[in-house]
């Protein structure tokens, strides 16, 4: 039986300070354990069995985070929570953004958008960005790679933004899996109809395929060289020819 007034608790299995690619300035970003997809290529797979990483309240995460407050409010940067997928907490996602808007942090939510429309909704008022992954566009082929539809992705990107949120689009490159001509078009006619008018790209890295090893899991893409620095400058400039401003991770 929940005590009134108690706060939720989550799984912790990995706590990021000075982040500088998870959203503006400097950052801490918190991964919470569990997810909804099993893409192909994630990088994160102690989170899949939702039960790695330390069972944390938000106050003690909270805690941790403002441990490097002098460095947000210097960058602007602030809080991230990433997973795994994080709004498969959402009580515990809404207290945590919920004291740190408290605590005058600025917040930012990475998701892959595979939850229930009634998450987003929840934190909705207490997040300044969302930084939403866009994995293939092609209904079959989103399947395949991540384990679910995309129709669900889709209505919710779209639902955040009728309701106003700001949203980044990121897009990941794996070569040989959603660098292609045709889903990259399709990527941004997507973007078009929503009115977006920049996106992220996330080239594939493959020092997360130690991980695979310990945990005793295939990796599926244990075979994908990261893409050149040309190749994803060419995507890059196809993006910016539509008239998109591009943001690369490095």
């Amino acid at each position: 039986m929940r005590v009134e007034g108690a706060r939720p608790r989550a799984r912790v299995f990995d706590v990021q300070r000075f982040s500088v690619h998870d959203g503006p300035g400097i950052r801490t970003t918190v991964f919470l354990s569990g997810c909804t997809l099993r893409c192909a290529w994630c990088h994160n797979p102690e989170s899949f069995s939702g039960s790695s990483g330390r069972l944390l309240a938000p106050q003690q995460v909270l805690a941790e985070v403002l441990e490097d407050r002098d460095y947000y409010s210097t960058s602007g940067g602030g809080l991230t929570v990433s997973g795994g997928e994080p709004l498969i907490h959402r009580e515990f996602l809404r207290s945590l953004l919920e004291l740190a808007k408290g605590e005058g942090l600025h917040t930012c939510v990475q998701t892959a958008g595979a939850v229930p429309a009634a998450a987003l909704l929840e934190v909705l008022e207490w997040v300044d960005l969302f930084q939403f992954d866009l994995k293939h566009m092609d209904p079959q082929r989103h399947r395949a790679l991540t384990g679910a539809s995309p129709e669900q992705i889709h209505q919710n990107a779209a639902l955040l933004l009728t309701r106003g949120a700001k949203v980044e689009f990121r897009v990941p490159l794996v070569p040989g899996h959603n660098d292609d001509a045709q889903n990259l078009e399709r990527v941004r006619v997507f973007l078009e109809a929503h009115g977006a008018a920049a996106v992220r790209l996330v080239p594939y890295q493959r020092g997360y395929l130690g991980k695979y090893q310990q945990l005793g899991l295939p990796a599926r893409c244990a075979g994908v060289e990261p893409p050149s620095a040309a190749a994803v400058e060419a995507v890059a400039q196809r993006f910016r020819n539509q008239g998109l401003a591009v943001a690369i991770d490095a």
